[in-house]
């Protein structure tokens, strides 16, 4: 099947509006938003985002912010301007700032960054969701997402683990297309009993609307990468079997911002396997992500929950995952 142009267009638009949106949040020194209130939400994924988009000028600037404001000198962005938003999910904002910085050439950021993230890792090959706590539960957002900052950063063997961990994740899945667990306790093995009300917090379910759909889209974009990486499709065919559960979920994922990243792991899907079936995936969360945007450029949370914050959040993210499909839609000849 040929990528429609239209589409891309259509794509590479909402990319740049978004861009102009996020340069339109920077202040005189760099920053996003208001940090010292906001904490890490407006500009843990700003500094990809800019850099992702051309605007090396103003993600240089953010980078040189981040460097005196925020990363202290065991490699770790912390301190008040971190908030505590994060300290059940500590790898990831971590993760993007660091694979942001690397892409941007700004390696005393990256370098210094991945000191510290690995010691997050854990002999199982996944990355614990707490700073501290090393008995701490790990997950496929955290730990995908720490992938992607091993592979931008040469960190192969880490990325490997990474890989495995993923794949004792899947393996240990009792019903896979219609339930997506994603929790793992060292010791344990795959969360798949708990309280009915933390049911969104450790799985996906096929016919329940508002799910954490993005765990399985951020394992399949890991996993095509490092298939480029390594040249062993059979990481690609595990990424594509986490997307499975994203042909019989509710409609309604589509309307959500949690669909995001079920697009970038199908785009880069596509590009490692040229399946139709994933094009179509990514075509779709592609059009569904174009018309969530808003009037201003940026993107609103699922329900209209928001502030400035989460918008520069949302669409910082967008812009990313926009232009990784971009680029995955457009790899593969016509």
């Amino acid at each position: 099947m040929v990528v429609q142009s239209s589409v891309v267009s259509r794509l590479e638009e909402s990319r740049e509006r978004g861009l102009d949106y996020l340069v339109g949040q920077q202040r005189a020194d760099g920053a996003i938003g208001n940090p010292e209130k906001e904490g890490l939400g407006p500009y843990y994924k700003t500094l990809w985002a800019l850099t992702s988009g051309g605007r090396t000028a103003e993600a240089n600037r953010l980078a040189t912010w981040i460097s005196h404001e925020v990363l202290t000198d065991d490699g770790d962005f912390a301190g008040e301007m971190r908030g505590k938003f994060f300290d059940r999910s500590y790898a990831y904002p971590n993760a993007w700032m660091i694979i942001g910085a690397q892409k941007l050439g700004r390696y005393d950021i990256s370098r210094r960054g991945m000191e510290f993230l690995r010691l997050l890792h854990h002999e199982t090959g996944g990355f614990r969701i707490e700073r501290d706590n090393e008995d701490a539960v790990q997950d496929i957002l955290n730990t995908a997402q720490s992938g992607n900052a091993c592979l931008a950063t040469g960190h192969l063997a880490e990325a490997k683990s990474v890989g495995r961990f993923l794949r004792t994740i899947y393996e240990a899945q009792p019903d896979p297309e219609h339930v997506l667990y994603f929790v793992y306790k060292p010791g344990q093995g795959l969360r798949t009993e708990f309280p009915e009300e933390r049911q969104k917090l450790h799985s996906i379910r096929h016919d329940t609307p508002r799910q954490a759909y993005f765990n399985m889209g951020i394992a399949a974009a890991f996993l095509a990468r490092l298939h480029m990486e390594t040249g062993d499709a059979s990481w690609s065919v595990l990424g594509r079997d986490y997307l499975q559960l994203a042909f019989n979920v509710l409609d309604e994922m589509y309307e959500t911002a949690q669909v995001g990243k079920v697009g970038w792991g199908a785009a880069l899907m596509y590009q490692t396997t040229g399946e139709d079936r994933m094009l179509r995936l990514a075509e779709r969360v592609g059009e569904a992500m174009a018309a969530q945007q808003t009037d201003t450029g940026g993107w609103d949370n699922t329900g209209g929950y928001v502030n400035d914050a989460i918008r520069t959040e949302v669409t910082a993210e967008f812009v990313v995952l926009l232009d990784e499909m971009i680029a995955g839609l457009s790899a593969r000849p016509a």
